[in-house]
């Protein structure tokens, strides 16, 4: 990312702190500059005589600011030109022409006139006699602009320099309000990064709620403004399972959310995104079930019954409205019908997509304008303080005149920011240190130019709410193919992810596990990473087959029993994260053997667990086949039967030990045989008498 050495701004790391504070209290207090720039190209300039003199610290020729980001509530505009030589040669004496346009119409006119793409009628308003610009340096000037008596609108203004041997120019544009404001309300997303976790670990949510971190930018963004938050409940659960184990960060994040003022209303849980779901064939949006596998060991042990589910999704200390927020372009009529009936439920969905074809739908649409509000966005991700402050002179021009054609609030939403650039490692423990093309003060600019700015009134959630009403229709879309296919994998894998639980001490743990993660899988953010979000749909679809199979009784060996009696070993697999209560069942084929028939068992998590079943032989000899099988608690069979063979030798062990009895006797007869004549042949050596016993033998 390239930093403006005129104004050097802190690039927002997985999350972003503003940046010095005494630039925002500045824009706070004291209103915000607004800046257009010609085409860069080397130049020769002059200035004013009553000019300042900078060093140079950019490349652009001209630059013209004006106060309150071009917001003009009299007759007076209070601008700044800077032309800066950044050549090696002195600009010559000249002069500079400022002139005013006719009325911008709309927003879309706004963008042309200042991408140069459009011309409108100039009057001039003043011209300056400019002297010579020394090279490589920097020269500024004020200049109050009186533009007389005229109706409110949005003007463009053009700002001429002739010092470099042909005409150069500087676009900008201003709003003129009359005295009056007009309404607007902003929804800002409070969001974090893509993972793979039901949700985050404490590591991440440090990163996430450190100084540095995007959720605490987020937070310094609305502070103390009227901005609407769209919160993901997974994060204040994610911080409140943690308990005191919880980041110090964290937890006094989620204090400060909690204290704001601001309205809000719950996003879906990880921000999972509803049309999919509704495009799958739900009738409603899936919901988490149970979030005890992320509890802290100590919270688990101590209590767990006063920590609900609603307790640890809770978003704030008021009742909070219904809205849904889909990924942008995904919701036509059907889903908004489906996300609506019999409730008192909104859906918020970008302007564009709304029409004037039948038929139409209820009061229950919120059509926020998409384009300017990515227009904000787009100029929060300019680390250039001037380029910025540009972008936000021209989207302030937008929002006021987009306000003008509708009766209604303008609504703003700032879509899902920075999240294609912000990811987790494979098994989603930590947040990467990838830069994003967004900056923290830029980000705290884009939410004050629409909340902090003299054109504007500023409207609540209530106010938009009580405000919508009429018949809206919405165009025929594409609905999200891929992601609905996601879903439909994941609902056809729920059956198996069910049936396996039933084998685990505590169910829910495990299907509350999976059933967060899925969510998480749909999060709307992962839309600007398609190639990675079908890794992690490959991924968790192949997951969850594993996970369906992951208990079971192993192959077994082949058993010799030549005792009457002995122990059968069972090898138990467990793959899954959590212990599991069972009942093996061991049915032989033949009466000759004899089997405990239940055997209760608790498999350990992570792990294969041996058992040792108790058998015996009855009367005779030969092959028996033991017919295994695993239950849960419920009855229900886990894994496949499995048969193990069994070869009952069980007299071998009587006539066995009759061999080793004779031949022990044998030996030991032996052997005593074998004593008596050396002692004898000792004898008859030491009398020199002969022995007779060989001659006899």
């Amino acid at each position: 990312m390239n930093e403006s050495t005129a104004s050097t701004v802190r690039p927002l790391r997985v999350g972003a702190t503003l940046g010095a504070v005494g630039v925002l209290a500045a824009c706070i207090l004291g209103g915000f500059p607004s800046a257009a720039h010609a085409v860069p190209k080397p130049a020769t300039v002059a200035n004013a005589d009553d000019a300042t003199q900078d060093p140079v610290d950019d490349q652009r020729l001209l630059t013209l600011t004006s106060d309150d980001r071009g917001v003009v509530t009299g007759s007076e505009l209070a601008t700044s030109l800077r032309i800066t030589n950044s050549t090696g040669e002195e600009f010559a004496e000249s002069s500079v022409t400022f002139a005013r346009g006719e009325a911008l119409p709309d927003a879309g006119a706004v963008e042309s006139w200042m991408s140069g793409a459009a011309e409108t009628g100039a009057q001039e308003l003043e011209t300056l006699d400019t002297a010579a610009v020394p090279a490589s340096t920097s020269l500024t000037v004020d200049v109050e602009l009186s533009l007389g008596d005229i109706p409110p609108g949005a003007y463009p203004i053009v700002a001429t320099y002739d010092g470099t041997g042909e005409p150069e120019e500087v676009r900008t544009v201003i709003v003129v309000t009359g005295g009056s404001a007009a309404d607007v309300a902003m929804v800002v997303p409070i969001t974090g990064p893509v993972s793979t976790r039901g949700l985050y670990a404490d590591d991440t949510l440090a990163t996430l709620t450190g100084e540095d971190g995007l959720l605490t930018a987020q937070l310094d963004a609305v502070d103390g403004t009227s901005a609407i938050l769209a919160v993901d409940p997974a994060i204040p659960a994610a911080i409140r399972a943690l308990g005191d184990t919880a980041p110090e960060s964290a937890t006094l994040w989620l204090e400060r959310l909690l204290a704001m003022q601001n309205e809000r209303f719950a996003l879906q849980f990880a921000d999972a995104d509803v049309s999919s779901q509704i495009e799958a064939g739900l009738e409603a949006p899936m919901r988490p079930t149970h979030l005890g596998a992320y509890l802290d060991e100590n919270m688990r042990a101590e209590s767990e019954a006063p920590v609900t589910l609603s307790s640890l999704l809770s978003i704030s200390n008021e009742p909070a409205p219904t809205v849904y927020w889909p990924a942008p372009g995904t919701a036509d009529r059907d889903i908004v019908s489906a996300l609506t009936a019999d409730s008192d439920a909104h859906v918020l969905v970008p302007a564009w997509t709304t029409g004037d074809e039948a038929p139409q739908l209820g009061d229950d649409i919120l059509a926020y304008d998409q384009d300017v509000s990515t227009a904000l966005l787009d100029a929060a991700s300019e680390s250039d303080a001037v380029v910025r402050d540009e972008a936000y002179t021209t989207a302030t021009a937008q929002i006021w005149l987009a306000a003008q054609e509708t009766e209604q609030p303008l609504l703003l939403a700032l879509d899902r920011m920075g999240s294609d650039r912000l990811t987790t490692d494979p098994n989603g423990q930590t947040v990467s240190d990838t830069e994003l093309d967004l900056t923290a003060d830029g980000l705290r600019d884009a939410v004050l130019t629409a909340m902090r700015n003299p054109a504007f009134t500023h409207t609540g959630l209530g106010d938009v709410l009580d405000a919508s009403g009429g018949a809206v229709a919405l165009r025929d879309l594409d609905p999200p193919q891929a992601a609905a296919a996601a879903v439909t994998a994941y609902l056809e894998d729920e059956p198996g992810i069910d049936h396996i639980s039933k084998a685990l001490v505590n169910p829910a743990l495990f299907t509350g596990q999976v059933r967060a993660e899925a969510l998480h899988q749909l999060q709307v953010s992962w839309r600007t990473n398609a190639e990675g979000w079908r890794d992690d749909a490959e991924r968790f679809a192949e997951l969850n087959d594993d996970r369906a199979t992951a208990i079971d009784i192993q192959e077994p060996s082949p058993v010799q029993l030549i005792s009457p009696e002995a122990d059968m070993p069972v090898w138990i697999r467990n793959e899954l994260p959590y212990p599991a209560t069972l009942t093996i069942h061991a049915d032989p084929d033949d009466p000759r053997l004899s089997i405990d028939e239940t055997t209760e068992i608790t498999a350990q998590a992570d792990s294969t667990t041996r058992v040792t079943i108790p058998i015996a032989a009855r009367v005779g000899s030969g092959e028996v086949t033991v017919h295994l099988r695993l239950e849960a608690k419920t009855g229900e069979q886990i894994g496949p039967a499995r048969d193990m063979d069994v070869t009952v030798r069980a007299e071998w062990e009587r006539i066995g030990i009759g061999i080793i009895v004779v031949l022990v006797l044998g030996l030991l007869g032996f052997g005593t045989v074998r004593q008596i004549r050396r002692r004898r042949r000792d004898r008859a050596d030491a009398d020199g008498t002969p022995d007779t016993t060989e001659e006899g033998a």
